[in-house]
């Protein structure tokens, strides 16, 4: 069965991979948003449980450009997550969190 993840990438590569949740992605873009070098992005990705479970295991060992290469390979479907048009619709989003 598959599942949509949220996760972030940086130039280390997928750092971070969790479930689609009602506070997911707006705890994810905040998170992004605060990377001053502005080059962290998040995603959006339909796994299935196998391959959410193997990126995951390479997140949490510090892997993180083997996680994003068998993300890349493996998603059934695969996108950006695009930030807050400014500043005013982050802080709305924090607000409803």
């Amino acid at each position: 069965m598959a599942r949509s993840y949220l996760g972030i990438i940086t130039p280390r590569g997928l750092e971070r991979l969790v479930p689609e949740t009602e506070h997911a992605a707006p705890f994810l873009l905040r998170r992004a948003h605060r990377d001053v070098t502005q080059q962290t992005c998040c995603c959006w990705a339909v796994l299935s449980e196998i391959t959410a479970s193997d990126v995951r295991r390479d997140v949490s060992r510090g892997k993180f450009w083997s996680a994003l290469a068998r993300l890349n390979i493996e998603a059934e479907h695969l996108g950006t997550l695009l930030p807050p048009a400014s500043d005013e619709e982050l802080a709305d989003q924090q607000r409803s969190c």
